[in-house]
Parts: structure tokens; sequence; C-alpha cells
């Protein structure tokens, strides 16, 4: 962990290497389209369920400790990679992404219930609604992606891989020029089946 006064960090489901590898090959064939996007690299993608901004060091005991008992209290659950879409939709896309499809159910309400959780803790909740995504590039504009977006409409019915989700990851976010590096803080595994 940063040693400093501050971390940024986030709360996020891990994916398999499955997931990012079939994720891998969707951006690359996205790439040849050519377009103005910053790509997320394979091995950062993952769900996120809370991001938290920078964070105090001293709080992070406070976040990990209110956090525990909704995951504890989750039951595995089966996740598959369904949809390819853009937010905040194809006309003027911002970010490119591919859908998780949660048949269960439990992913509204377990992030309903961080968002609650995490509130008193000085993280303000999350206005629109939940949708489980994993964002696979980021448009730095609408020039020259015509190619892309015919792609993204063209591929919007993927169907992926499927994973069981069983724990979630208090993630430290290091930004760097080359990228996003991720560092797990803490691990909270899900209760047993």
């Amino acid at each position: 962990m940063n040693t400093g006064g501050e971390v940024r960090a986030f709360i996020a489901i891990e994916l398999p290497e499955s997931v990012k590898s079939f994720l891998k090959k969707i951006s690359a064939e996205l790439k040849l389209c050519g377009g103005h996007v910053k790509w997320v690299r394979p091995e950062g993608i993952h769900l996120t369920l809370k991001f938290l901004g920078s964070v105090p060091s001293d709080l992070v005991p406070r976040i990990q400790e209110a956090a525990l008992p909704l995951f504890q209290e989750q039951k595995p659950t089966q996740l598959h990679v369904s949809r390819l879409g853009a937010f905040p939709g194809l006309r003027r896309p911002r970010v490119v992404w591919a859908g998780l499809e949660d048949s269960a159910g439990v992913l509204a309400p377990l992030v309903n219930s961080l968002e609650a959780v995490m509130e008193p803790l000085g993280f303000p909740k999350e206005n629109r609604p939940f949708n489980p995504h994993l964002t696979l590039g980021r448009f730095k504009s609408n020039e020259k992606s015509s190619e892309l977006i015919e792609a993204i409409r063209q591929k919007m019915d993927i169907v992926g891989p499927s994973f069981v989700a069983d724990h979630a990851v208090l993630f430290e976010s290091l930004l760097r020029p080359s990228g996003a590096a991720y560092f797990q803080l803490f691990r909270f595994d899900y209760g047993p089946t």
C-alpha cells in the first residue's frame, strides 16, 4: 500500500484468465477498426462495484471492516460475458464495454448494500443504476471511429465465457504513463455455498 497520506482505491470483482483472454481477443479485433481509443490492458480489466477515489490511508481499515460482512453474506454466483456496447450510446460513444449477465440478480443488491455502508464513511452514493460491465476502452475522440462503431454494432450480441464470482478485492490504483496498475489491499471472500 502507498505509505503516503492517500491511496486511490476501488472495490471490484476480479476476472479469471479465461474471461481476460476472451476480452483480449475482442479488443484486438476492435483495435483493427481504428478510431481514437485508449484500450484497457486485458490484465487490468475487472468489474468495479464501487469506485472510492482518493482515500486517506487511515480510512482503509474502516472500509474493510464495513464491507467485509456484506461479502461474507454472499454466495458464489455465476456470471457470464454477454453483449458489447458503448456508453452513453453508439451515436457519441465515450466508453466501449462488454456486459456481464447476472442471471441470479445478486450484483445490484450487493452494490446497493455496498453504497449504503460506504456513505457514512464519506463516499457519496452513485446516482446511476448499477450496470455490470467491463470497460474495454475509452474514446479520446469520435473522429475516424465510424468503422469501429460499426464493428461494435455488429458484435453487440457476443456471448463469452462464464465464471463463478466468489470474492471481491479492495484495490489500490496507481496511475502510470503506461496505464493504471492495480494492487490488492484486501480480499473479501464470499461465504460458503
